[in-house]
């Protein structure tokens, strides 16, 4: 009978891992799927700005390879970091004049770019690439603007390093659209809510969002918003 009990045990415990393995493998192909969309179009150059009210911000990202570059206008020159992706995670980097890529300390990731409440890890959405997350089934959390989605969580494999412990995005089932991503502090609190509230689809049937609006909540009552920004993109040539 012991050895009945064990054996019935290891045999649980071996499905309980392979679900698991699963789920996790559905999550990061989902992530993965939404990225080659939303983000990483080939090696197609975007422009447009981040804005906060009367505020705007010119910036541009191009995609080459395992390397997001972007590039924002403060003033008179343009200043660039990069998002080199990793195989366990994606790493933000500064770049100088002369293009030389140091890491970014951690407590730069966080810090406000240009007079706005947009941060490096927000422009870069360095949170996207984390791995290991898994697909919540939750009905209830499951429809976003009209929309049937799968709904990703992620934790942070480092909590030194962001502004976040975990994360949970919106992916449209029928197109592979991120409509929302939500972001939780250590204490579970709603922090920051990016919303895509336009897309663009193209001729090549690829879709990228055309606004993003990125909502900060207040810490002493995360259910308002403490401040509002927006990133646009320009409208996309077909390929």
């Amino acid at each position: 009978m012991k050895r009945l009990f064990r054996h019935g045990v290891l045999a649980a415990l071996l499905m309980f891992s392979c679900a698991a393995a699963e789920e996790s493998v559905q999550a990061d192909s989902l992530l993965s799927s939404m990225r080659a969309a939303m983000v990483s179009q080939g090696e197609r150059d975007v422009q447009g700005h981040l804005r906060k009210g009367r505020v705007k911000v010119p910036f541009a990202m191009s995609v080459r390879g395992d390397v997001i570059a972007f590039q924002y206008k403060p003033a008179e020159q343009w200043k660039r970091f990069d998002l080199h992706i990793r195989d366990k995670e994606a790493e933000i980097m500064e770049v100088d004049a002369a293009g030389r890529a140091v890491r970014m300390p951690p407590s730069r990731c966080t810090e406000p770019i240009a007079g706005t409440d947009v941060c490096y890890e927000d422009l870069s959405l360095r949170f996207l690439y984390w791995r290991n997350g898994k697909v919540l089934d939750d009905a209830s959390i499951a429809r976003v603007k009209g929309r049937d989605c799968w709904v990703v969580e992620l934790a942070n494999p480092n909590l030194r390093i962001g502004q976040f412990a975990r994360m949970r995005v919106w992916i449209d089932k029928e197109n592979g659209i991120a409509w929302r991503i939500d972001g939780y502090d250590a204490r579970g609190l709603l922090r920051k809510r990016f919303s895509i509230t336009s897309v663009q689809k193209l001729k090549d049937g690829a879709w990228f969002f055309k606004q993003m609006k990125l909502e900060v909540r207040d810490p002493a009552d995360p259910a308002r918003n403490r401040a509002v920004d927006y990133i646009e993109i320009r409208d996309l040539p077909a390929r």
